[in-house]
Parts: C-alpha cells; sequence; structure tokens
C-alpha cells in the first residue's frame, strides 16, 4: 500500500511519480528513480538470499518500508524501470542521463537516488558521472540480499544514500555508489565481492567518505572531470558505438580480437596482465585491428595500478587507458566515439583527463 501521505501522483508517459510529503516542512527534496535490483527484490523465503528474481519490489513500496527515511527529506519517486542489472543497456542509461539533467533544473530538488541490482552498478554510475550536467549529488544504491531477507541491507544502504543525496556536502563530488555506510566515487568504485554486504571499493584510493551515526563525512574529492564539467552530451548522440572487452593470459590466442573486428566493434579494450600487457598472438591481431582503424584500448585486469604508455603498445597501436578498470574504459571509449573524437592525440587527452 502507499502511504497515506503521498500528496499527489503525476502521471506521465509510461511513468508514474509519487510524492511522499514529509512531516517536516523545509527539509530538501530528493527525487528517487528506480531501476531493479536485488535492493527491490523478493525472496521465497527469509532465507533465500541467491536465485531470486530482480524487481519485485515497485519503489514506492520500499519507501514505505522505511518510514523514518521521510523525516530527513522530501521523498519524489518514480519508477523508471524495472530490471535486474545485466539487462541494462547504454539507451537505458542514456535515458536516465537525460531524465536527470532534465529534473537538475528545477531549483526545489536538492538531489537524487538511483536504486540499482550491484552486478552492473558502477557501470551505470560511470556512464552518468560522465555525463550528467549538474553539481547536484547523484547516488547510485543497491544491496547484497533482498529486502525479505535476514538481516536485509538494501533499507539501511537507502536510508544512507537519501542522506548523501540530501547532503550539501555532497555537490561537485559526481556521482557516487553509497553502500554499506561508505561512499565511493563512481570513477573508482567496483564490485569486489559476490554475496558479502562490503561490496563495493575503490582499490587504488580508497572511498570518498562515509555515512555514520553522526552524519555523512566526506574525506576526499575526485579531482578528474566529471558531470557539469565533462564534454559529453548524450543530447547530441543519437546511437552508440560497439566497444568490446578482451582478456589476456598466458599464451592468449589472438582469434576473438580478429573476429571482434570483422564483427563491427569500432574499439576494443584490452583487460591485459600486469600493467596491460598482450600475449604476442594477441600484440599481432591488435596491430591489424588497429591498422584497419579499429581503436584498442589497454587496461590491467589487476584491478589496481595505472597502464601508461610503452614502446609496446605503441608497436601494437594500443592507448593506455590510465587506472580505468576495462569495463569503464569501454564506457569511456564508447562516449567519445559517440561524440565524434576518435582521433588518437584526442582519445590521449580524454583518458588523461577523465
Amino acid at each position: 500500500m502507499i502511504s497515506k501521505k503521498v500528496l499527489q501522483v503525476f502521471l506521465i508517459p509510461s511513468v508514474v511519480l509519487i510524492s511522499f510529503a514529509s512531516a517536516y516542512a523545509g527539509l530538501p527534496k530528493v527525487v528517487v528513480l528506480g531501476t531493479g535490483g536485488t535492493i527491490q527484490s523478493k525472496g521465497d523465503t527469509r532465507m533465500t538470499r541467491y536465485d531470486y528474481r530482480a524487481g519485485r519490489f515497485d519503489i514506492s513500496e520500499i519507501i514505505d518500508l522505511i518510514p523514518q527515511v521521510k523525516k530527513i527529506a522530501e521523498l519524489e519517486a518514480e519508477q523508471f524501470t524495472n530490471i535486474g542489472s545485466p539487462s541494462m543497456t547504454p539507451d537505458i542509461w542514456k535515458s536516465l542521463a537525460e531524465r536527470i539533467n532534465e529534473t537538475a533544473l528545477r531549483s526545489d530538488v536538492s538531489g537524487f537516488v538511483l536504486t540499482h541490482g550491484t552486478n552492473t552498478l558502477e557501470e551505470t554510475a560511470y556512464f552518468l558521472h560522465l555525463t550528467v550536467q549538474t553539481d547536484k549529488p547523484v547516488v547510485i544504491v543497491g544491496a547484497q540480499r533482498p529486502s525479505t531477507s535476514i538481516s536485509a541491507d538494501g533499507p539501511m544502504n537507502f536510508y544512507n544514500a537519501v542522506q548523501v543525496a540530501a547532503s550539501p556536502e555532497a555537490r561537485d563530488k559526481g556521482v557516487l555508489i553509497c553502500m554499506n555506510q561508505q561512499i565511493n566515487s563512481a570513477r573508482e568504485g567496483t564490485k569486489t565481492s559476490a554475496y558479502k554486504v562490503e561490496a563495493f571499493q575503490s582499490r587504488d584510493l580508497g572511498l570518498l567518505g562515509v555515512v555514520d551515526p553522526d552524519g555523512v563525512h566526506f574525506l576526499r574529492a575526485p579531482v578528474r572531470r566529471h558531470t557539469y564539467l565533462s564534454e559529453f552530451d548524450v543530447s547530441d548522440i543519437s546511437s552508440f558505438p560497439r566497444i568490446d572487452v578482451v582478456p589476456s593470459f598466458a599464451d592468449a590466442a589472438g582469434d576473438l580480437i580478429t573476429f571482434l573486428a570483422s564483427a563491427g566493434a569500432e574499439g576494443i579494450v584490452l583487460a591485459g596482465h600486469g600493467a596491460g600487457g598482450a600475449s604476442p598472438a594477441q600484440g599481432e591481431a591488435f596491430k591489424t585491428a588497429t591498422s584497419n582503424g579499429v581503436i584498442a584500448i589497454a587496461c590491467s585486469r589487476t584491478g589496481s595500478g595505472r597502464v601508461i604508455e610503452s614502446s609496446r603498445m605503441l608497436e601494437y597501436g594500443l592507448i593506455a587507458g590510465d587506472n580505468l578498470l576495462p569495463h569503464k574504459a569501454r564506457i569511456l571509449l564508447m562516449l567519445a566515439i559517440a561524440s565524434g573524437k576518435s582521433e588518437r592525440s584526442e582519445l590521449i587527452r580524454i583518458f588523461d583527463q577523465y
């Protein structure tokens, strides 16, 4: 049941917006966009912690489970989509960015919270980090356990995410990931555990801040370009190029690279061993692919450390991906090509600035 504190329902095509009036006047307004995932899931029993179906709760039901949240912010909720995170696509990311950009123009909105499945949460977060044109907080939150599970983590994660979105201290910090009382940047934050509730970390640089019992506290701020400082405008993008990710390992063949290039990939990101290394066979395949116009980025499969340009990379036609994880380098390359920036010098600049 929707709370009796609901003031009004706004109907727009295929979307229902629900405004939750708080018992306290003058609170910041936070727009909540539900996209599904474990945080909006129900298990068959209270012991069900995997093998459940994502997105069986509506976002209004999640908010009703946590009435305390209405004491810290006025919430306006929308079930934007309700899917498992592996079903996310660049077109959905674009629609989310457009919705946030449009809504952020409203003077009454202080920040945003997006619920999301954790498996690809960091990819959605990084896309928005590069395309949302506002300094207002955009906080993405998920859960490792369904809301019906014993010791479910979703309710507290959601409460903390609203705290962050409502905090003036969270402005100008780009898109944030908030789980397990920790705040990570969308650029560095990544899922590091399949089942533990402390699922997200920023391995190289550490978290940005924490949500403790006495409130939201930031310890550092991102310095790379993001959100309103980004050059990427999704309103100018009509389609996205195919970008694939290829792992390297001992004695890896180059056949997959050759196949992807022939199948229409405009870019390939190497999840290389060590500091972005490729096997000899992969190197030869990259030489051929890049000479035929495919753009190739070298990242590390280690999850930590920078990849810098080397003579071997130049020989293979690879561009260094800095310390971006391979799946995030894919997103940056995708946006760069979609925005008409595919010259090598331009891409080197972009991977240096973002």
